[in-house]
């Protein structure tokens, strides 16, 4: 909102017209009244429709837009920027109503509030219905004489920006104010110890940390992520994120500038940047204890004075209310019913089993043990991953040779990681690792389904293998010296347990990978069961092969034996033929499929780990080998590291928006994986530096061992987070697939009945006012989208869903197949008698006849429908879910597009779209579809183009960038 002062630009028209279906009000003389107030009265109750704006303010043009546009009313509108008693008007009303921004709207005499409250109403369908009935001057509707015929004609089309990157459309202020009590904290003490080199490098922190952050929001940003958790337990503020991303950009500016002149050589250059940080602490103070932003003040003078478009607050304004419902949603305890089980014939060992629960209890469901996942394995490998990047950055490496001549110059090296770092990080990752075998055990106990489903998944088994890697990583963890080429005067018992650590981790990874590469030959799988996971087992192999020479699992008294030597070889030959196999294949997928569960995709980071761990592997065994010399191993083992580096290179593009390969969902413990692949390259990059000390090598250790320690303590902070609020971790996962559309069409028609109940119950044929007939209208259009909708999904049940469900549990689909040939009949009747009440040729007793009889026979078929599409929910989607493979239904999906004409989908899928209730619902439903047809993606983006507001349109295309059609902002040919 914007706060407002008076102007001083005279105004003596009445009304001026200064943009379609906006009139700026003039003289507040010729309204009745003989003071300035009871003359603002007078205009209130005058017009039906009144603003008090601000010509600048993007709020109120995002209203007025609303308003005039997309709705199609006559705003009048008062600027108090230039209208002459401007100043008088706002002190007048914003004392009257408390409320001190504009805009401040009036509708039909009575003040609804401002933007956030005006996009509400509109969100909801109230203001349409209770507010602006017969006000509305655009046509609402197109062949509105007969329901077959009548269809929603769609407002003018607004403009909508997404910021930039991956920065969100909406902030929680909490977070935003507590970073900013940090980033004063910080900026204090830098500037109080401007003299000391530490004091200067945490402006270089801070210089990071507002990068991050106006990249992509707090999520990936330390201090942000620090604030969230500290957050967890308050209800979110939510603010407009494009000035707080402005914000951030300030701060980068003060903090670089603060870098620059604590680092530049001119006398009182730490002075100067001590001042920067100072001014930076002043930004930061104000946001964080007067909830004051002074980058959002110059944000809004960009919009005054024209150079921000003002269209870049309206996402923010339109899905608010929203934003605001999905979170009560999401975070509120929903009482749901406990799951029962159903075993349709006891009597028989292959009979349908599944259980009844709801989407509720499946959100709700947080438990310890229950919900611990194989996959939460990572979490412990991620840590211990940078424990091992920290260790060989340390005085750790200091045993091995440089074999790059005058590379160091005899001097040491200066980079090195102080050796506390990577014994805190293991005692950390212990702890969790401990921590998680405990609750496994006790799932196991008490859930061995659980923990047997997860072996038996092509999707979760790889995760075992995270078990197996962190106990070999410990095994050189523990091991404190590293081997020379000389023996060693006896074994102490540290050096025991890391051999003994290596036996077990090794010799399990070993039986878990040839157990799984047979299953792998001996079952039947589809391209879709494929994924960049099943990696996993030769990077653990690989470790496997970094560690004997080090460790020295047979002889301890001569590290590089030859049997040391062979054991990791042994490991690494398989882990080499595994790695280029498994990449060709999962690349190859990711290429032709997308991999179009994006649930999958983080995993694509394990394409980093394994050459960067195989490089290393490579080296040690080199060097431990007596065949070989040092300068021989050197050039042997860069080539896999450097493809390492290309690898990250390539998957950090495709992370940029543009392309949209890495979803923007919430956090899910699937994305330690990723961390423990930037873990394995600042690894490398330290070995790296360490064999040839070139500066340039110091600074790309210096850039992967950041990136890493960013990644783990971010990912540690969204695992905190999800703990405390009890969503996301340790619950159930959310399970979707191809044939998930049946499901999220009955939430789009929940969403619906509503609106179409209203228009029945309001309509009326006595009455002939505009308002009645814009009712009887609305009344046709609503009914015949939820009868083509209707008429379409049954008929995809019936002849391709219910067939198939029928085909594998014979009959079991029959009482709803009846249900639809029951209630085809009952639409039609309706159909019927909706078709006399809009008939005017009938005499007036006959139409009120039939729509007495709609009114009272409608709301009980929606009620029988409701449990109609519940019974169905309960009882034949858990058959898709649990019995049919992912490549039927996918060719379900297809057939159920085909057997639909184009002109029906065109109003199917808006209707879906616009009746799901929450933004992650509508995504999931384009992916859906897009999963089964990707070459159809851009069709079906053109239909949701053509029939949704910009704002929607730009929610939905940076979600799913392939769905953008050509001619459209962003388009990307598919071939």
């Amino acid at each position: 909102m914007t706060d407002v002062e008076g102007g001083d630009s005279p105004l003596k028209e009445e009304a001026i017209e200064v943009m379609e279906g906006v009139k700026l009000v003039g003289d507040l003389k010729s309204y009745e009244g003989s003071t300035v107030e009871e003359q603002v009265d007078s205009m209130i109750k005058t017009h039906s429709v009144v603003m008090i704006s601000k010509t600048w303010c993007p709020f109120s043009r995002d209203a007025k837009d609303l308003l005039s546009k997309q709705i199609g009313v006559t705003v009048h509108a008062l600027e108090v920027n230039t209208h002459p008693e401007g100043a008088i008007v706002f002190k007048y009303l914003s004392g009257s109503y408390k409320h001190y921004t504009v805009p401040m709207i009036f509708l039909k005499g009575a003040f609804v509030g401002g933007c956030d409250e005006l996009k509400a109403l509109h969100q909801s369908g109230e203001l349409e219905r209770r507010y602006l009935a017969g006000l509305i001057q655009r046509e609402q509707t197109a062949g509105a004489d007969k329901v077959e015929t009548a269809k929603l004609i769609p407002g003018e089309r607004s403009k909508a920006m997404i910021p930039p990157f991956w920065f969100p459309n909406q902030v929680n202020n909490w977070v935003v104010r507590l970073t900013g009590a940090q980033v004063f904290i910080l900026s204090v003490i830098s500037a109080a110890q401007y003299y000391e080199i530490w004091g200067r490098y945490l402006a270089v922190g801070l210089l990071v940390d507002f990068g991050l952050r106006l990249l992509a929001g707090s999520s990936v940003s330390p201090l942000g992520m620090t604030a969230t958790v500290l957050s967890s337990f308050m209800k979110p503020d939510f603010r407009p994120g494009p000035p707080k991303q402005f914000a951030s950009f300030c701060g980068l500016f003060f903090s670089f500038g603060a870098v620059l002149f604590y680092f530049l050589d001119f006398e009182g250059h730490d002075i100067v940047g001590a001042v920067w940080m100072g001014m930076l602490a002043c930004a930061a103070g104000l946001e964080a204890f007067l909830d004051f932003c002074l980058g959002c003040v110059f944000f809004g003078f960009g919009i005054q004075f024209g150079l921000i478009p003002d269209s870049v607050y309206r996402i923010y304004t339109s899905s608010r209310q929203e934003i605001v419902d999905s979170w009560e949603y999401k975070f509120s305890d929903s009482q749901a019913p406990v799951p029962t089980r159903v075993n349709v014939d006891p009597t028989s060992a292959i009979s349908l089993k599944y259980k009844v629960k709801t989407d509720e209890w499946t959100k709700d469901d947080f438990d310890l043990i229950r919900h611990m996942q194989v996959d939460y394995f990572a979490m412990p490998l991620a840590i211990s991953g940078l424990a091992l990047a920290f260790k060989v950055a340390s005085n750790w490496s200091n045993g091995l040779e440089y074999p790059v001549s005058g590379a160091m110059d005899g001097q040491e090296r200066s980079l090195v990681v102080p050796e506390i770092w990577q014994y805190v990080l293991s005692a950390m990752g212990a702890f969790f690792f401990c921590l998680f075998v405990l609750l496994s055990v006790a799932r196991a106990v008490l859930y061995p389904n659980k923990i047997c489903k997860e072996w038996d998944s092509p999707y979760t088994s790889p995760a075992f293998g995270t078990i197996s890697i962190t106990i070999t990583l410990y095994a050189y963890l523990v091991y404190d010296e590293i081997h020379s080429r000389e023996p060693s005067q006896g074994e102490s018992g540290i050096h025991k347990l890391g051999r003994v650590l290596w036996w077990i981790g090794s010799v399990a990874h070993a039986i878990l990978t040839v157990i799984k590469f047979g299953e792998w030959i001996g079952r039947r799988f589809e391209m879709e069961h494929v994924q960049a996971h099943w990696m996993i087992f030769p990077v653990g192999l690989a470790v496997s092969a970094l560690i004997a020479p080090i460790v020295g699992v047979f002889k301890p008294d001569n590290v590089n034996s030859v049997a040391n030597v062979l054991i990791a070889r042994f490991f690494y030959s398989f882990a080499w033929l595994m790695w280029i196999t498994l990449f060709v294949v999962t690349f190859f997928k990711v290429v032709t499929t997308h991999n179009s569960d994006d649930r999958l995709r983080h995993g694509a980071w394990i394409w980093v780990a394994a050459p960067c761990i195989l490089a290393m592997a490579e080296y040690v065994i080199c060097v431990s080998d007596p065949g070989f010399e040092n300068a021989t191993c050197y050039t042997l083992w860069m080539d896999k590291y450097f493809m390492g580096i290309f690898l990250f290179l390539g998957l950090t593009w495709a992370t940029f928006p543009y392309l949209g390969f890495f979803d923007k969902g919430v956090f899910h413990m699937g994305y330690w994986i990723e961390v423990f692949a930037f873990d394995t390259l600042a690894a490398a990059a330290s070995l790296f530096y360490t064999l040839n000390g070139y500066q340039f090598s110091q600074t790309i250790q210096f850039i992967f061992l950041t990136i890493a320690s960013i990644a783990n303590l971010t990912a540690f902070w969204h695992t905190c987070a999800g703990v405390i609020r009890g969503r996301e971790i340790f619950t159930p996962k959310v399970k979707w697939g191809p044939l998930s559309f049946m499901k999220l069409t009955h939430e789009a028609c929940r969403g619906n009945m509503g609106t179409l109940l209203y228009y029945v119950e309001n309509a009326s044929v006595d009455d002939d006012s505009a308002e009645a007939r814009e009712n009887l209208g609305l009344l046709a259009a609503h009914f015949n989208r939820f009868c083509i909708v209707h008429e379409e999904h049954s008929n995809h049940e019936d002849k391709i869903i219910f067939k198939t469900f029928n085909d594998y549990f014979p009959e079991h689909a029959k009482k709803w197949n009846d249900d639809h040939e029951e209630d085809h009949g009952k639409l039609d009747q309706f159909r019927e008698k909706a078709n006399k009440v809009l008939d005017t040729s009938l005499d007036v007793e006959e139409r009120k006849n039939a729509l007495t009889e709609l009114q009272a026979e409608l709301p009980p078929f929606l009620a029988h429908f409701e449990e109609h599409m519940r019974g169905e929910e309960d009882h034949l989607n858990p058959i898709g879910r649990k019995y049919l493979p992912i490549q039927l239904m996918i060719e379900m999906n297809r057939k159920v597009w085909e057997i639909t004409d184009a002109e029906r989908w065109e109003v199917i899928i808006p209707f879906i779209i616009l009746g799901l209730p929450r933004h992650p619902q509508r995504v999931r439903y384009i992916k859906v579809l897009t999963w089964a047809m990707p070459e159809r993606a851009q069709q079906i983006g053109a239909i949701i183009y053509r029939n949704v507001d910009a704002v929607m349109w730009e929610r939905l295309r940076v979600e799913v960038p392939a769905i953008i059609p050509r001619g459209a902002p962003g388009h990307m040919r598919y071939y």
